[in-house]
């Protein structure tokens, strides 16, 4: 019951310790040595007294024997007159044999500038000595002297102050020289501790140097091969995961994702369509002339024709966080695209024109053509591949046809930049957000957190989330767009205490200081009254690693969580996350919907390893059925979020109880996971 106890009171660090018990001990031993001294000289004192009181009612019995026959003992009185006079006695009297007081004086007992505590803390009891005094052969009475404790209190007084001043000094100066020691065997305990902190931020460094403490120094080198050990085994599964990646997702020749990875990529970009009602674009390129390339001039001109295309693909397509660049087999080309028509469709005409200016005899047939097509939520990717491939081989013949070949969405929206500039501001002003909730699940059934998002709405009518994103961004309103959207989601959830809300930070969000201090300044005034997490794309990481590192100190310093959401969705290496101090990663829904391929579990299993090992939850997107819950948690997933279990609910603002911690989070209501 009592280690219980202990368990629940708050810890004291070493330190802490050290001095506390460092403090007590000087206290002790101060205290004891003045007490010990202040009484030794006490005693000394109360002996002294006893003596020169016994010598002089000796001597001065003495002295009076010569006189007793004098029947008014006038000489004996003056002898006992200069002696008492002198002040050093308290109490003076003479008794004859038979009882008669003939002499008695009596001085006042003075302490001076003795404290009246010290006098009832230190009492000095001077004894009554006695003497008898003779008159020839016969006893003519009895003299009795008491010393004055006055003078002895002052004496102790005195000795007691030097003693306190010099015990004090030596009492400090001691103090100050074992704290020194104290300071000198800790810090390298305050060495290991910031080394086993940067573990925690996944910064694996080493201490060089060793403490002059050997205890201390095997410490330090078993927490440095700890450390080296974690670090070795980081690079190892990072560099497995790389080549896994390069191996089963990427085209050898370009570096670019390859068929399969198109394939699962397609699937989730589908399912994050369906979940926040985004635009959602395909276009292909294709190489006319690589096969008469190849015929003519052999396999390097063709790698270098396609080498070439590719960079002026990536040079127009890669600008943007929502561009994805795949290389479907031979001499075409796929890209997935979440922006908006306008501006993709700008992108788009602009590749388009650098390809026909690259047309030359060398390329016979053209140099590339390209297609574009908004994808409908009832399409499948060979659909599209199939309408791509048609309206290239028809551009060929006519090249006037319209790049774009779409149906009329049938969202409403407004037209034009002056539109759309009213529109978001009138968002920003009035607050047209909806908030809308999706719970991320651990194997338990318990709740790791809730992600939130906002819908926007104009004219009473849905837009798309990532249109008003890029039309605020061309208006220069995002920074203000992302606040408000912040304070409408904090405002909703900052009574409500029981779970962790996740809030999304869009890429202008993270490489904006105005925004990251904005954001400072919020969650102190937050003071940590509700648990959040920030989800930051792995696109904004890469894009902007000092504004993401800058962004993370600020949430862990105002004790928030990180989250890098489609994390393992850009084909760079996983080494990137050293460094990081973040909490989880929620891998890309690529991987996610593709896990009963036995490859992919492979590598999620490896993604698993590598982020467990350096403390990172990993979490899985886009559960859209039993079984993928189960190879998801078979791979080492930790917890995971999608329609199965729950599909993003609305939540309703206008009531005074935010449902948020209600009827909608119950993992009961159509399926659970069975764990």
């Amino acid at each position: 019951m009592a280690h219980k106890l202990l368990g629940k009171l708050p810890g004291i660090s070493l330190r802490a310790q050290l001095h506390l018990l460092i403090v007590l001990v000087a206290v002790f031993t101060f205290s004891f040595s003045l007490y010990i001294s202040v009484q030794s000289t006490q005693h000394y004192l109360n002996t002294q007294m006893k003596s020169h009181a016994q010598d002089a009612a000796t001597s001065l019995g003495l002295s009076m024997s010569a006189y007793m026959d004098d029947p008014d003992l006038v000489i004996a009185q003056t002898m006992v007159s200069a002696i008492f006079d002198s002040g050093y006695y308290a109490d003076l009297e003479f008794k004859t044999s038979k009882g008669e007081v003939k002499i008695k004086r009596q001085n006042p007992i003075e302490y001076d500038e003795v404290p009246e505590w010290f006098v009832s803390l230190f009492p000095l009891t001077p004894p009554l000595q006695s003497s008898e005094v003779n008159n020839g052969w016969m006893v003519a009475g009895v003299l009795s002297i008491q010393s004055n404790p006055g003078i002895a209190y002052k004496t102790l007084w005195q000795q007691a102050k030097q003693s306190f001043y010099s015990i004090a000094l030596i009492t400090l100066f001691s103090v100050l020289l074992i704290q020194l020691i104290v300071f000198a065997v800790l810090k390298p305990l305050r060495q290991i501790e910031m080394q086993a902190q940067e573990v925690g931020k996944k910064n694996f460094l080493q201490q060089d140097k060793l403490p002059f403490t050997t205890d201390l120094r095997s410490v330090v080198k078993a927490m440095n091969a700890m450390v080296a050990n974690i670090q070795r085994s980081f690079k190892s599964l990072s560099l497995q995961a790389d080549e896994l990646k390069v191996k089963v997702f990427t085209d050898l020749l370009t570096g670019l994702g390859n068929r399969r990875l198109l394939e699962q990529r397609f699937t989730a970009e589908k399912n994050e369509q369906k979940a926040h009602d985004l635009h959602l674009h395909i276009g292909m390129m294709s190489l006319h002339s690589l096969t008469d390339v190849h015929q003519r001039q052999g396999f390097e001109a063709a790698d270098q024709y396609i080498l070439l295309a590719v960079k002026e693909f990536r040079e127009a397509l890669e600008h943007s966080a929502n561009n994805q660049l795949f290389r479907l087999g031979g001499s075409d080309f796929i890209f997935l695209s979440q922006a908006s028509a306008e501006p993709l469709e700008k992108q788009v005409r602009q590749l388009s024109s650098k390809l026909k200016q690259l047309d030359s005899v060398f390329f016979p047939n053209g140099f590339a053509s390209v297609a574009l097509m908004e994808v409908e939520p009832e399409d499948n990717l060979h659909h599209c591949l199939s309408t791509l491939d048609s309206a290239i081989i028809q551009r060929m013949q006519q090249p006037d046809l319209p790049l774009l070949v779409k149906d009329e969405s049938m969202l409403i929206k407004p037209e034009g930049r002056m539109a759309w500039h009213a529109v978001i501001k009138d968002l920003i002003q009035n607050h047209h957000f909806e908030l809308w909730a999706q719970p991320v699940v651990n194997a338990d059934k318990s709740i790791e957190y809730i992600e939130t998002f906002v819908r926007f709405y104009y004219l009473h009518s849905q837009l798309s989330t990532a249109e008003t994103y890029a039309m605020a961004e061309q208006q220069g309103l995002s920074l203000q767009l992302d606040q408000q959207v912040i304070n409408f989601i904090l405002k909703q959830v900052q009574e409500e205490t029981s779970h962790t809300y996740a809030i999304n930070l869009s890429q202008g969000a993270v490489g904006s200081s105005l925004f990251l201090q904005w954001l400072d300044k919020e969650l102190q005034q937050l003071a940590g009254k509700v648990r959040l997490v920030f989800e930051v794309s792995e696109y904004s990481i890469l894009k902007a690693p000092d504004e993401t590192k800058a962004l993370m100190d600020i949430i862990k310093r105002n004790k928030c969580k990180v989250c890098i959401e489609r994390f393992g969705a850009s084909m760079t290496t996983f080494k990137y996350l050293q460094g990081l101090n973040v909490d989880y990663v929620k891998i890309d829904g690529a991987y996610t919907t593709a896990l009963s391929d036995q490859d992919n579990q492979f590598f999620i299993k490896t993604l698993c390893q590598i982020s467990h090992g350096i403390g990172i939850k990993v979490l899985a997107p886009h559960i859209e059925c039993e079984q993928v819950m189960d190879n998801c948690f078979a791979a080492g997933v930790n917890a995971v979020q999608g329609n199965w279990l729950l599909a993003p609910q609305k939540v309703n603002v206008q009531v005074k109880k935010s449902i948020l911690t209600q009827a909608f989070i119950n993992l009961d209501l159509l399926h659970s996971p069975k764990y």
